[in-house]
C-alpha cells in the first residue's frame, strides 16, 4: 500500500483531523472518535455513553431516522460504532469515490443531531 505523508490539523473548534492518503486504495475509511466513554459516568448511573452512541444513528436535521445506514449501504459502504471505557467511535468504509458523501453524513450527524423522544424511548431498552 502506498501512503503519502500523513497530514494532521487541529481546527479552531478543537476537532483534530488526520488524513492518511493512499493513491492505490479503492476504499476510504472515515473514523470519528469522541473522548467520552463509561469512565465519564457516575456510579449507579451507567450506560449513558452507549445509549448516546445508539441515539446518534437516530437521525439529524438533514438525514432522517434510518436513512444514514441506507445511504451508506446504497453507496457500497458499511458503518458501525462502539463505546469503550474512554471513547466512543463511529467508523465507515466506502468506495473511494464516495468520500464526500461519507464526510457529509458524519458532519451532519455531528452538527445537526435531531433524534426525538420516540428515538430516546426506543433506545432506553438497549
Amino acid at each position: 500500500m502506498s501512503y503519502s505523508a500523513v497530514h494532521r490539523k487541529t481546527l479552531d473548534n478543537g476537532l483534530r483531523v488526520v488524513i492518511a492518503p493512499s493513491e492505490t486504495s479503492a476504499v476510504v475509511s472515515i473514523t470519528v472518535g469522541y473522548h467520552v466513554g463509561s469512565q465519564n459516568e457516575r456510579d449507579g448511573i451507567r450506560g449513558y455513553a452507549h445509549f448516546f452512541e445508539h441515539l446518534m444513528f437516530e437521525g439529524s436535521e438533514n438525514v432522517p431516522k434510518g436513512e444514514f445506514d441506507k445511504i451508506c449501504s446504497a453507496s457500497g459502504g458499511e458503518n458501525n460504532a462502539f463505546t469503550t471505557f474512554d471513547k466512543t467511535v463511529y467508523y465507515m468504509k466506502l468506495p473511494a469515490d464516495q468520500l464526500e458523501m461519507g464526510l457529509y453524513l458524519e458532519s451532519d450527524r455531528m452538527r445537526a443531531y435531531a433524534a426525538g423522544q420516540e428515538a430516546v424511548t426506543a433506545q432506553q431498552g438497549v
